[in-house]
């Protein structure tokens, strides 16, 4: 019920603001929050910028591999007018890199507990959802990857994208085959609305 509320708000934004599509490329400011037990879970700057380097690439269609795409979606591929920027503003007003270090005695993380958003569980706070994308890196249980909210037409304490430590980015602790940024690419997908094929 929630998603299909968001994708009739989606509709009605979209009939009022036609004429403003394609025009404007929106800016979403993301603080990316690492939080490690151990110091390979301490992921590096250069690893998240690596990050947000593939999130550019992929949703605006600059990335090297869009040669790649299947015939079937060739005439449906397009940028889709988003940027990931590091968030320069933190919720007080002050100067930020967009990168929160927790140091945490946890050493693992769940989709079930949710427990990396959370400061009281060892994890760590959300910035404001309606102001962020709000992105945890940490030791992911489990065997995933990892998960993401989808929109939903109510405050959630919980919306955001959780990504195993070694599959965020392209450089530093990565681990093959997933060293190519791509499951971020997915969950932030998730985030905004996008449902498994």
């Amino acid at each position: 019920a929630a998603r299909n509320q968001v994708n009739l708000e989606t509709e009605k934004w979209i009939k009022h603001n036609s004429e403003n599509i394609g025009k404007t490329i929106i800016t979403i400011p993301v603080v990316v929050h690492v939080v490690y037990n151990t110091s390979a879970e301490n992921i590096s700057d250069a690893q998240i910028f690596s990050q947000m380097d593939v999130l550019n690439a992929d949703y605006r269609r600059t990335n090297i591999d869009a040669i790649n795409t299947p015939s079937v979606w060739s005439s449906i591929a397009v940028d889709c007018e988003i940027d990931f920027c590091l968030a320069t503003v933190d919720p007080t007003g002050a100067a930020t890199t967009g990168i929160t270090r927790t140091s945490t005695s946890q050493t693992s993380f769940s989709i079930s507990s949710d427990n990396v958003k959370s400061s009281s569980s060892g994890g760590v706070d959300p910035w404001p959802q309606d102001d962020y994308l709000n992105i945890w890196v940490c030791d992911l249980g489990g065997g995933l990857l990892g998960y993401a909210t989808p929109p939903s037409s109510w405050g959630n304490p919980n919306d955001g994208v959780v990504i195993g430590y070694r599959y965020f980015g392209t450089t530093g602790v990565v681990q093959a085959p997933y060293n190519k940024g791509r499951t971020a690419t997915h969950e932030v997908g998730h985030w905004l609305n996008l449902e498994h094929l």
